[in-house]
């Protein structure tokens, strides 16, 4: 998750169920009558593809609706993004970069150095109240260790001190990353902060959503391949760079093109380091979306752990939704490949990419489970599996099991007999009620929740 942006965004606009661009207009105009002030206007979640007239909003729009205020408003995905006017004007040459031709829709760079813009207008007791608001939305869904990803593209490095220290105070557990390609420097700043790695949001690609995934065929409903961000020396050389270094290298990617280069760049690090030490490093990609047959062996040999969101097939899988409009029906019938995975005994670790999707506890299960492909399934143990043990094992630690001499970190939750399988896991058909959340516990501590 990325815990600043997720409570940055709840205290904000949420966009996620607005149905044409006039609703976006209206939302802003009311959010700056009930908040007067300077600072910035926050918003995420609108998606253009079912509106009436699919066009963003525009600068003019959104001074307008924001009366001059500095407005950032980001599609669902968080890969593209419209603004205002006087938010543009902190970001001083933002139309020479990448992604900024396309109208007043931001993507790549663009949207990278406004998103930075948005941040330093933001105080530092904004970023810790946002950090405390997700770390306890993340407990009141069961989840007592969130993986915290962030890179200098989301915000300054002090957030993975900010969620820490605000960790820390509630009681939660996180584990940090910091997305900057290796360098010496790079190293000093992770270790500075307790970053586990330089991994995850380091992106190759951006998303599909946004047009901005790698793609080796044009999209379907554009004449682009998307965008690289990271070429083929840059992450060969990250993950040997890392891998002596003794930390996890990682990467976001998507796309196709995306995700057979970072796959390409693990087997060259091998050549050069052996698989023993690929191994111990415990290498971690975000996303994996689009993956070529005979890929998920060699993740499996050089154990790679494939960090994963159900939701994101749940969202926009299934005929006629997202992928299918942008990439078509066989490559979208490729996407978010679990069973396969699986099948490949790959360790997954799920989660939300909050605020991408909701921190979520067994929704995130049951996305796995109900898979729009079958044979993309998981059972709900191995899901179950994915999205406990498996961000620990991401971690490289061993917790995660309810046993005699493991940290007492508990979720407690009210099964719902009549639909609970033999094992005592709920089975989690489309309809089923999903288990009651009653308390999270770690270390022994009860931080969110009570037990009566």
């Amino acid at each position: 998750a990325h815990l600043v942006q997720t409570g940055l965004m709840a205290a904000g606009l949420d966009l996620h169920d607005v149905r044409r661009r006039e609703d976006v207009l209206d939302r802003l105009a009311a959010y700056v009558r009930t908040h007067p002030g300077a600072g910035p206007v926050i918003g995420q979640g609108w998606d253009e593809r079912d509106w009436p007239d699919p066009r963003p909003p525009t600068r003019a729009e959104l001074d307008r609706a924001g009366r001059d205020r500095p407005v950032y408003l980001a599609r669902v995905d968080v890969h593209s993004a419209v603004a205002s006017s006087a938010l543009l004007a902190a970001v001083p040459g933002v139309e020479t970069l990448a992604g900024s031709g396309s109208g007043d829709l931001l993507s790549r760079d663009a949207h990278h150095a406004v998103r930075t813009a948005v941040g330093a207008l933001t105080t530092d007791e904004q970023r810790r109240t946002a950090a405390s608001t997700a770390l306890m939305q993340a407990a009141e869904q069961g989840l007592g260790t969130v993986h915290e990803l962030g890179g200098p593209h989301l915000g300054p490095i002090e957030d993975l001190l900010r969620v820490r220290q605000e960790a820390e105070r509630l009681g939660v557990r996180t584990v940090s990353y910091w997305g900057e390609l290796a360098s010496a420097e790079a190293f000093d700043r992770a270790a500075a902060v307790g970053a586990l790695g330089l991994a995850g949001d380091l992106c190759i690609d951006g998303a599909i959503g946004s047009r901005t995934a790698a793609l080796r065929e044009p999209y379907r409903d554009d004449p682009g391949l998307g965008a690289r961000y990271l070429d083929d020396e840059e992450i060969a050389g990250h993950l040997i760079a890392c891998t002596r270094a003794g930390l996890q290298a990682g990467f976001h990617c998507i796309g196709d093109d995306a995700v057979a280069a970072a796959v390409d760049g693990l087997r060259r690090a091998a050549e050069v380091l052996g698989r023993d030490a690929m191994i111990a490093a415990r290498h971690r990609l975000e996303h994996v979306e689009m993956l070529a047959h005979g890929d998920a062996a060699t993740l499996a040999t050089y154990g790679v752990v494939a960090s994963m969101q159900p939701a994101f097939d749940a969202i926009w899988g299934g005929p006629g939704e997202l992928y299918e409009q942008r990439l078509g029906v066989e490559r979208a019938d490729s996407m978010n490949p679990l069973g396969t995975l699986a099948a490949a005994r790959v360790v997954l670790a799920f989660g939300s990419d909050a605020p991408v999707t909701p921190l979520a506890g067994w929704e995130t299960v049951r996305a796995a489970v109900t898979h729009h492909r079958p044979d993309q399934r998981l059972s709900v143990g191995d899901a179950f599996a994915a999205a406990t043990r498996g961000g620990h094992t991401a971690a490289r630690s061993s917790a995660g099991r309810l046993a005699a001499g493991e940290p007492a970190d508990l979720a407690i939750w009210d099964r719902v007999p009549e639909s609970s399988g033999p094992d005592g896991l709920p089975r989690l058909s489309d309809n089923a009620p999903l288990p009651a959340w009653r308390a999270t516990m770690v270390d022994g501590r009860l931080v969110a929740g009570r037990w009566g």
